[in-house]
C-alpha cells in the first residue's frame, strides 16, 4: 500500500478515526525508513493565507511530514464565513494540484456534510475512510481482544453489560485498564463491570461532556435528551459540563508551557486516558471561547436560581453556545 498525500477520515467514533491516523503515520514510516513528523493544525485558528503557508513543506529537518487537521468548523453545514470557506478551498485545490513532497494532509470530520464544497472535493480527490459507529459485534470482539492483550477474560453477561453501556471506545478502552487493575486475575463478572459502571456519578454525562468538547451538536442533544429520561436534573448536569471545562482550561495551559502527559498527570491527576482525549480536544476551543462560556456557565447557574425560566431551554442554549464557534 502506498501512502497518499490526502486523506478524509470521517465518523463518530473518535477512537476509530485517531487509529486510523496512526495508521497511517506508521504506514508512512514504513515506507520512508524512518519517523515522519507529526503536526496537528488548529485550521480554525488560521486564515486562508496561514493555512497555505502550514501546509508548505520544506524537507530541511525532517524527509517526511504528516499534518492532521481535526473536525474543522469549514466541513460543517453552516454557511457563516462564507468568503473564509471559499478561501480554504481555493488553499485545497492548490495543495491537491502542486507535489507535496514528502508530505500528508489528513483532514477529519464528526460527519459528511455532501452539500459542503470543501467535502465533495475531498471525496473527489482524498482517500476517504469512514469511521462508523462501532457495531455490537466489533465492540464484542475488540473488548475480548484488549482483554486477552492483558491476560484476561470476560464472562458473557459482562461483555454483554460494556457493549450496551452506550459508552464510546475511548470510554470503554479506559474502563477495561481500570477493571483489570482493581481485579486481579480470573475471569470479569458482571459485579466488577457494575462496580465500576456505578461507582462515579459522571459516568452517566461522559457522552455529552464529550460531545460539547468535540462541539458536536447533534450528539450533544442527543445525550442531553438522554439524560433527562433517565431522571438526570440540569443543575447537575450544568455542574458536571463546567467541571469538565475546567479540566480542559488546566490541560490545554499546561500544554501551552510546554508540559508533556505524564508532568500533567502528575500536576492534575487525571488518568493518561482523560489526558489524551482533552489534548485532542482542547484544540477546538481558543482561551477567548473557554472565558466566554465560563461566565455563561454563570449565567446559566443564575437563571437556574432566580429567573423562573424553564431549566431545559437555559441548558438548550447553553449547548448551542458551546457548539457554535464564534
Amino acid at each position: 500500500m502506498v501512502v497518499g498525500k490526502l486523506y478524509f477520515i470521517w465518523g463518530e467514533e473518535a477512537f476509530l478515526i485517531d487509529r486510523k491516523i496512526k495508521e497511517i503515520h506508521s504506514l508512512m514510516q514504513q515506507e520512508g525508513g524512518e519517523e515522519a513528523e507529526l503536526l496537528y493544525l488548529d485550521a480554525d485558528e488560521l486564515n486562508p493565507r496561514q493555512l497555505l503557508e502550514e501546509l508548505e513543506f520544506s524537507p530541511l529537518f525532517a524527509l517526511q511530514r504528516m499534518v492532521v487537521i481535526k473536525r474543522p468548523s469549514w466541513l460543517g453545514k453552516s454557511q457563516r464565513k462564507a468568503s473564509r470557506n471559499d478561501g480554504v478551498l481555493k488553499v485545497l485545490q492548490d495543495y491537491i494540484q502542486r507535489d507535496p513532497g514528502g508530505q500528508t494532509l489528513v483532514i477529519t470530520g464528526a460527519e459528511h456534510n455532501g452539500s459542503n464544497p470543501l467535502v465533495r472535493l475531498l471525496d473527489k480527490e482524498a482517500i476517504v475512510f469512514e469511521c462508523k459507529a462501532a457495531t455490537p459485534q466489533y465492540l464484542s470482539g475488540w473488548i475480548k481482544d484488549e482483554l486477552a492483550a492483558r491476560g484476561r477474560k470476560i464472562d458473557a453477561p459482562a461483555l454483554s453489560m460494556m457493549v450496551k453501556s452506550g459508552q464510546d471506545m475511548y470510554y470503554l478502552g479506559n474502563l477495561i485498564d481500570k477493571i483489570c487493575l482493581a481485579y486481579q486475575g480470573g475471569t470479569i463478572s458482571v459485579q466488577e463491570i457494575e462496580e465500576q459502571l456505578d461507582s462515579r456519578d459522571e459516568i452517566k454525562v461522559f457522552k455529552l461532556t464529550d460531545a460539547l468538547l468535540e462541539r458536536n451538536a447533534a450528539a450533544s442533544f442527543r445525550s442531553f435528551y438522554q439524560l433527562l429520561e433517565q431522571g438526570e436534573h440540569p443543575v447537575f448536569i450544568l455542574y458536571m459540563t463546567a467541571r469538565q471545562f475546567l479540566s480542559l482550561g488546566k490541560v490545554k495551559h499546561l500544554q501551552g508551557i510546554g508540559a508533556d502527559s505524564k508532568e500533567i498527570s502528575r500536576l492534575t491527576g487525571m488518568k493518561d486516558f482523560s489526558i489524551r482525549k482533552l489534548l485532542g480536544q482542547a484544540r477546538n476551543f481558543t482561551w477567548d471561547e473557554i472565558e466566554d462560556l465560563f461566565k455563561k456557565f454563570l449565567e446559566a447557574d443564575i437563571k437556574f436560581k432566580s429567573s423562573g425560566q424553564d431549566e431545559k431551554i437555559i441548558m438548550e442554549g447553553l449547548i448551542i453556545e458551546i457548539c457554535t464557534k464564534k
